[in-house]
């Protein structure tokens, strides 16, 4: 039999089998816990200010296909500017979007806010 040290505990085992890597399962759930806990908060604060980002453009858009409005009214309804989803390019304009929601620069600080299809 083979030994080997658990990731979680430390603790030295003779595996049963020749992939087992945790001395028993409740180790290894313990352990993937852990790391599913890591992961969600690191990405708990990105996460939030994108949620509140689209909350801000689905509120601003409502029902209307599009809507412009000033840098200055997007910054004081909460639109985070520092992240996003994804960007596109629609006829060679560049969109920045969050998630189902897309606005562009269209003047100087005026906005054009649409909804992805």
């Amino acid at each position: 039999m083979e030994k080997a040290k658990d990731p979680l505990t430390g603790e030295e085992f003779y595996k049963k089998r020749s992939n087992q890597i945790f001395a028993s399962r409740a180790n290894q759930i313990k352990f993937n816990n852990k790391k599913a806990f890591r992961k969600r908060k690191a990405k708990s604060l990105p996460d939030k200010i994108l949620d509140r980002s689209r909350e801000v453009l689905k509120n601003i858009l409502g029902d209307m296909e599009s809507v412009e409005r000033s840098y200055d009214f997007l910054l004081g309804a909460g639109l985070h500017f520092g992240f996003c989803t994804h960007h596109i390019n629609i006829d060679g304009v560049k969109w920045v979007c969050i998630y189902d929601y897309a606005y562009a620069l269209i003047d100087n600080k005026l906005f054009k806010i649409i909804r992805l299809e």
